[in-house]
C-alpha cells in the first residue's frame, strides 16, 4: 500500500505509514468505546512544525478523493 502524491499540498506519497484500520462497533483502537457504528482510521505520518500539524490537510485530501470527509480531530496512536 502506498499513499499517493498530493503535490498541491507538498506531500510526496509514502508507504512506511500507509495504513487503514477498520473498527467495527467501536470508536477507538483500544476497543474501549462501544458504538452503534463503524469507524475507519486512516494513518498518515504526522509532522509537527512550530506546533502545527503539517499532515492533517493530507488526511482531508485523502478523504475527499473517495467522496468522504474527516469527521474528527487527528489522534495520536
Amino acid at each position: 500500500m502506498r499513499w499517493p502524491d498530493a503535490a498541491e499540498l507538498g506531500f510526496h506519497g509514502e508507504s512506511k505509514h500507509a495504513e487503514v484500520t477498520l473498527l467495527f462497533n467501536t470508536s477507538t483502537r483500544d476497543l474501549d468505546e462501544p458504538a452503534d457504528h463503524h469507524t475507519v482510521l486512516v494513518h498518515v505520518r504526522s509532522v509537527s512544525v512550530d506546533g502545527r500539524q503539517m499532515r492533517e490537510p493530507y488526511a482531508h485530501w485523502l478523504a475527499k478523493q473517495v467522496g468522504l470527509t474527516v469527521i474528527g480531530p487527528g489522534q495520536r496512536c
